[in-house]
């Protein structure tokens, strides 16, 4: 290949990995923001970053997915980087990341279609990552694919062990999650019900700050294609966005709060108290 097209590819490339990691970088700050102040891309019930971000298919064994992605730009970029004529096997072990990065767009459109949403940001990243594959194409050796990998053990090994670190600090070196089963059962026997949704982004916010205690909160799902829906009883209750929290003791509304509620703010609404000892 002319190599003023070659290098037209590697620049072209390296731009895009910058864009991308922007993108993965701001997803990751959406994912842990403050849910109720909602995303620069949150345009409608369908089409939300944030519902999308902070849905359960939003981590994978406890990663945020949007930082998995800032670290794969980061890798490609190193890797295209360093693709010169001295090393032309990286141009191999580009063509295989880029295969990765496209399962992970194959997994994020499954998540959006059972969501029934669309992150368009997500959706950007998505993009960039099947162009940098096409591009990558253009410039491997495919032929001597197998060779190339050969040549870039070292590399490999070293993208492996770095891509381990989130996983091991995510899922061992936070020690143990808070335990809220009390706390939770105390809602449900006061009278406390969250009208949700499956689609919820901060929802799903609720649910991963109980973590498993949240098996004992009662959540009534107001989606009509939702498991379990009971729609009728939201269009009754008023529900005019989930989450709506209401503190219904003998089925009499005494109080209701919409949107994200902190433990402390969920003491407050409920009189139950939080044993954090």
């Amino acid at each position: 290949m002319d190599q003023r097209i070659n290098k037209k590819i590697i620049r072209t490339i390296l731009i895009l990995c910058v864009i991308g990691f922007l993108i993965s970088i701001y997803l990751v700050k959406n994912h842990y923001a403050d849910p109720s102040k909602g995303s620069l891309c949150d345009f409608g019930e369908s089409l939300s970053c944030s519902l999308v971000n902070t849905s359960t298919y939003s981590e994978l064994l406890n990663v945020p997915v949007a930082l998995l992605g800032a670290l794969w730009f980061l890798f490609l970029f190193f890797i295209t980087n360093s693709y010169n004529k001295k090393k032309p096997e990286l141009a191999q072990l580009m063509l295989v990341w880029c295969s990765f990065g496209v399962l992970f767009v194959i997994y994020m459109i499954i998540a959006e279609i059972l969501l029934q949403a669309i992150c368009p940001f997500c959706t950007m990243a998505h993009i960039i990552i099947i162009l940098v594959f096409v591009l990558s194409f253009k410039i491997a050796d495919i032929k001597n694919i197998n060779l190339g990998l050969k040549k870039t053990t070292p590399w490999i090994f070293g993208i492996i062990i770095i891509n381990l670190i989130p996983f091991i600090l995510f899922n061992f070196a936070q020690g143990e999650k808070e335990n809220y089963d009390n706390f939770a059962k105390c809602l449900t026997e006061k009278g406390v019900n969250m009208y949700g949704s499956f689609r919820c982004g901060i929802c799903a916010k609720t649910r991963n700050m109980f973590g498993d205690s949240y098996q004992y909160i009662n959540e009534i799902e107001c989606h009509p294609q939702g498991e379990n829906s009971q729609a009728d009883l939201c269009l009754e209750k008023a529900i005019e966005g989930t989450p709506t929290w209401i503190l219904e003791p003998l089925f009499i509304e005494e109080g209701r709060s919409k949107g994200f509620l902190s433990i402390k703010e969920l003491e407050e609404f409920s009189g139950c108290k939080h044993d954090s000892s």
